[in-house]
């Protein structure tokens, strides 16, 4: 099996892959990304009622996230290739560096003065994590109520992002069936 977008995402960020089988529905879950936030999300997905759910329901609503599911292990590693593929596109660097370029802008607004100019900032996948993390019985319903461009700005960017163009099919294929 050749998974180029995944081996290249790794060399290009640093970051983890996990794979894990979830506890409700019995599929498989691969997640790239720092490994605290690995680890935070394979907690909540093998977690008690809730929080299984709450995890699952962030990865359906929540697509673009780097994360896929399969019915296998195999099929879960080859879901994550195809959809980092979607995600970005990757160029060699030189002394055998890999950068990934995302194909999608996903921004969080800065504090500013009222009398500043707005500015952003690129949100990172493990900012969205952070700003998950609730100790709410419903930890993911709780930070996406309590989202906004002030608060939980990660997770409020990732909420709200527009499935248009490349990325409006990847918001039908990842969505329940294939989160």
């Amino acid at each position: 099996m050749a998974l180029e977008n995944v081996n290249n995402y790794l060399s290009a960020t640093h970051t983890h892959l996990g794979i894990e089988i979830e506890r409700y529905g019995g599929s498989y879950r691969a997640i790239v990304a720092h490994r605290t936030s690995v680890d935070f999300l394979f907690d909540q997905l093998g977690g008690d009622d809730n929080d299984g759910t709450q995890a699952q329901y962030f990865f359906a609503d929540n697509p673009l996230f780097p994360s896929a599911r399969g019915s296998t292990a195999s099929e879960a590693l080859e879901n994550l290739n195809t959809k980092l593929g979607i995600l970005y596109r990757f160029e060699s660097l030189k002394f055998n560096r890999i950068e990934a370029i995302p194909n999608f802008r996903l921004i969080a607004e800065d504090d500013c003065d009222s009398n500043d100019e707005q500015t952003f900032h690129n949100v990172n996948w493990d900012d969205i994590v952070f700003d998950l993390r609730s100790s709410a019985t419903y930890f993911y319903e709780h930070a996406k109520e309590d989202a906004s461009t002030r608060k939980r700005r990660s997770l409020f960017a990732l909420i709200n992002f527009q499935y248009k163009d490349e990325f409006k099919h990847l918001n039908q294929f990842w969505g329940f069936g294939q989160y």
